[in-house]
């Protein structure tokens, strides 16, 4: 467990503190889940995977359904221009890679919470972080039921998160076919996740290529020491780059000047292969879940492979736009009777920005006064199921205690992958899951913030 750290922040400005670490927060036991649920998970792993496929590489439905926030949200107009200006170019990226984690809860079905149902909550393509730490969870958990319960070691599935992040990113670099070009980890300027970047890099090492270099860089180190040839090969230093994983970029504030978003255009317009590329990110944009809900949208995306139809429609929740709030009035006097039975939640990707509860109402009334309606959108809640856990927190609590009981819900990842060449998908992968549990009195459950716990699954 010697990279389970994250990076330690000052708690009355929120800077980092480059010398000091902490463990990452965890559940001492693993949480229970319902094997059919987790299973499920599993198997419409593959169909996401198609439905990103197509929504990456169909420009015109992409968007159709990213015209409205475009015209709302400067962030995803300068990313889809910028994608526009890179399809102009006369050279191609080798290959285009995305790792994907979809997020799911348990909706409770009954007022006796004795049936639950898959929820999606999101489909990440970006920066998908915790992979390795999910790994390392997994073995602890493991460890310890081997030593307390070992009957129930036949419920605690295998995790392929770590080993599917590693293949697919070395898979990446084998592809550029030059065993002296270098992977850059692109990563936010204040990074708390380094334990989790740590073990992926030993992970690459350890494939047994000890000509493979990687560099953790910031969008200032790019602006710094990059460059871009004639021919698009891109340089750092001396160095030819083959890969580009980001671990940053998907949220404005990582784009605070101009030189930053010049930085980014000169990796997006070399030959690298990017993880992920462009289009798999804004592929992976909130305001794609409305769409799913739209008539005849999942036999157009699944006119192929009709057996996931019923499987994705299944586990959507009721989900509604910011112009129903105003048009509907049934739905207008739900959320004045009931406003914590609602989430308010952002278009674009990017975590965080979830509103629920008593000032429900007056965040709407601020987006329409705003003219921002295209940027956020309603979700009907998801009650999960409540479990007791022993927690190892990374900060103590009001009695000074690190380790503690706590009630606490969790949000599923499972964990996939996709490599293309001029839209085929040349390799693909499902394996791993990820459980983040939170307070039961928390709507989110931030890892960095110590709100949230890395979890694994006992399936029941």
């Amino acid at each position: 467990m010697a990279s389970f750290v994250q990076r330690c922040f000052t708690h009355n400005d929120n800077t980092q503190n480059d010398s000091n670490v902490i463990p990452y927060p965890f559940t001492i036991y693993p949480s229970s889940f319902p094997r059919n649920e987790y299973e499920k998970a599993c198997k419409i792993q593959y169909g996401i995977h198609i439905l990103v496929q197509y929504l990456a590489y169909d420009i015109d439905l992409m968007d159709s359904i990213l015209k409205n926030l475009i015209e709302c949200d400067p962030f995803i107009r300068r990313l889809r221009n910028i994608y526009n200006q890179i399809q102009q170019l006369p050279y191609k990226s080798i290959a285009e890679t995305c790792i994907i984690r979809t997020d799911y809860m348990l909706q409770q079905m009954n007022i006796f919470r004795e049936r639950t149902k898959l929820r999606l909550v999101e489909i990440n393509t970006i920066a998908v972080g915790l992979g390795a730490a999910a790994k390392l969870i997994h073995k602890w958990h493991k460890r310890f039921l081997k030593r307390i319960h070992p009957e129930l070691l036949s419920q605690l599935p295998k995790n392929e998160s770590y080993d599917l992040i590693i293949d697919t990113l070395f898979k990446s670099w084998k592809i550029y076919n030059n065993s002296k070009a270098i992977i850059l980890f692109i990563v936010p300027e204040h990074e708390f996740n380094i334990g989790d970047q740590m073990l992926i890099e030993k992970g690459l090492l350890s494939y047994g290529n000890s000509s493979l270099l990687i560099k953790h860089v910031t969008f200032i180190d790019i602006c710094q020491y990059c460059s871009l040839d004639s021919k698009g090969i891109l340089y750092f230093n001396d160095f030819e780059v083959a890969l580009i994983y980001y671990r940053s970029a998907y949220d404005p504030k990582h784009f605070y000047n101009e030189d930053i978003w010049q930085a980014y255009i000169m990796l997006e317009s070399s030959r690298a292969i990017k993880c992920p590329s462009l289009r798999y990110h804004l592929a992976g944009m909130k305001c794609f879940q409305l769409a799913l809900a739209e008539k005849n949208f999942l036999e157009k995306i699944f006119q192929k492979h009709e057996q996931y139809i019923d499987d994705v429609r299944d586990i959507l929740e009721e989900m509604f736009t910011i112009d129903q709030t105003i048009n509907d009035s049934i739905l207008q006097q739900r959320i004045l009777d009931k406003p914590e039975s609602f989430y308010l939640k952002q278009s674009r990707e990017g975590g965080g920005n979830v509103y629920c509860g008593s000032s429900l109402r007056e965040h709407i009334d601020k987006i329409i006064a705003n003219k921002e309606s295209n940027r956020y959108f309603l979700m009907s809640r998801i009650y999960p199921p409540i479990n007791s856990s022993l927690i190892r927190s990374s900060r103590p609590n009001d009695k000074n205690e690190f380790i503690f009981e706590k009630q606490i819900n969790g949000e599923l990842g499972i964990f996939g992958s996709l490599i293309s060449q001029n839209g085929i998908v040349i390799y693909e992968r499902v394996g791993g899951s990820l459980l983040r549990s939170k307070p039961i009195i928390n709507i989110e459950g931030g890892i960095a913030s110590g709100q949230g716990f890395i979890d694994s699954v006992l399936l029941v």
